[in-house]
């Protein structure tokens, strides 16, 4: 065989193997757009299921507000402050010049002031007005976006509680603000768990101590001593059936 014929032979095959190379580059290249096309889709597929989430759940929180204040204002209680937190749920609280004169805890003490049980009771009886154990029923549709196999939709009712900047001594009842705030939260809590009758599991508290004053400019101030509510719709893990929680 003649050396130009070599050649032409070895430019042949070269030739053939480019071709099967750019074969298996064009499978190469649809195999990874296909992935890549279905890797987009599982993500959009995500943000949709989670911004249908998202949706829903401020769609409950809105509506659950709009509630509050309905029976707000039926009931005339314009000594009562509501706020849509969104991440927290809905807030209530007293109004501070309610307090002017008398505190709603005495310093050091974690007792509610009797002067205002019939504010706590207002407050009961505004609880029970929602029927918040029967959300649930009333958004079916948004609920189940939410929730998950092996958990329970419920709205939870929140109370933390808030002390002045004053010191413990380490002579009184309680070690530290911390702890006074946290048995305040509870005292109310309890309060309400009782005469509403709602399961123990629907309650929450919390203690700030002296942090997120709501007289930042005198952090002494009796104001300060103060509980805060805050019904917040969530999905939690099941349990058994327990009556009273």
């Amino acid at each position: 065989m003649k050396a130009h014929e070599i050649i032409e032979l070895e430019e042949q095959q070269a030739l053939k193997q480019l071709r099967r190379n750019k074969s298996w580059q064009l499978v190469f290249v649809a195999l990874f757009t296909a992935l890549l096309a279905f890797f987009v889709l599982i993500v959009a597929m995500i943000e949709v299921e989670t911004n249908a989430k998202k949706r829903d759940y401020q769609r409950l929180v809105n509506s659950l507000y709009q509630q509050v204040n309905f029976e707000k204002e039926r009931m005339g209680l314009s000594w009562l402050n509501t706020e849509n937190t969104l991440a927290k749920g809905i807030r209530m609280t007293i109004d501070a010049d309610v307090f002017q004169d008398t505190p709603l805890f005495m310093s050091a003490r974690a007792r509610v002031n009797p002067r205002y049980m019939p504010y706590v009771n207002r407050l009961v009886e505004l609880l029970k007005r929602l029927q918040l154990q029967k959300m649930q029923d009333r958004y079916p549709d948004w609920v189940s976006t939410l929730q998950a196999p092996g958990t329970d939709f419920v709205v939870t009712i929140r109370v933390e509680g808030h002390t002045d900047a004053n010191p413990m001594t380490g002579m009184g009842m309680y070690r530290s603000n911390y702890e006074l705030s946290a048995l305040r939260a509870y005292a109310i809590m309890d309060l309400l768990r009782i005469y509403t009758q709602l399961p123990s599991r629907q309650f929450a508290i919390a203690g700030y101590g002296p942090f997120y004053p709501l007289n930042s400019a005198n952090p002494f101030a009796a104001e300060n001593r103060r509980v805060e509510i805050y019904l917040l719709p969530q999905v939690i893990p099941k349990r058994g059936q327990d009556g009273n929680g």
